[in-house]
């Protein structure tokens, strides 16, 4: 129980510091919205990673309920990953920020964030139709790690909030998190990830 409650002052503590951050520059309604989307879409796709590759600590720390848990997280996080370039459209009165850029290479890692939408989409539906896909999905889903370190670049480079120190350390934080996970889970034990 008391894991349980250290956890979710964890994450609500993380949470606080990218509200306070975010709220430190006000804009335009559709400028909030659009930052706030793409910060904390990427803070729970992050938690939603976490989850899954440690479902059954998980378990034990929540009960078997949990799995609903990694589903509402994966949901919020892919939720605020469409309303980030939605709004974003709005703003720019365009749908061109849905068309990924791949050269040059600079460009590319800026608007990383387009190409990782897609990643992200299509790992998702792997996970939703699962049973179609069989043992397969697991591996589709993956799909969900190279789309990560993408909006990582694409947040790294062009982010307006990622000016500050604080959220530069929590960014790189995660995508180490995620990049040591991958590696350990999949590569260095890929059995039992199974």
């Amino acid at each position: 129980m008391e894991k349980r409650w250290q956890l979710i002052f964890l994450v609500t503590f993380i949470a606080a510091i990218i509200a306070y951050i975010l709220l430190q520059a006000i804009d335009k309604p559709l400028e909030m919205i659009d930052r706030a989307a793409g910060l904390f879409a990427y803070y729970f796709i992050f938690l939603a990673i976490l989850s899954s590759e440690y479902m059954k600590q998980m378990k034990k720390v929540f009960g078997q309920g949990f799995i609903r848990v990694h589903h509402h997280l994966a949901r919020l996080g892919i939720s605020l990953m469409l309303l980030h370039p939605i709004a974003f459209a709005f703003e720019k009165q365009s749908i061109s920020i849905f068309i990924p850029v791949f050269y040059p290479l600079m460009e590319f890692l800026e608007l990383a964030g387009r190409p990782a939408f897609y990643l992200i989409i299509i790992a998702v539906a792997a996970g939703v139709y699962r049973k179609h896909f069989i043992r397969k999905w697991k591996k589709i889903h993956y799909l969900n790690y190279p789309a990560f370190l993408l909006i990582f670049i694409h947040s790294w480079l062009i982010g307006t909030d990622l000016n500050s120190g604080i959220m530069q350390l929590l960014w790189v934080c995660m995508a180490l998190v995620i990049a040591a996970i991958f590696v350990h889970k999949h590569i260095i034990n890929p059995r039992k990830s199974m």
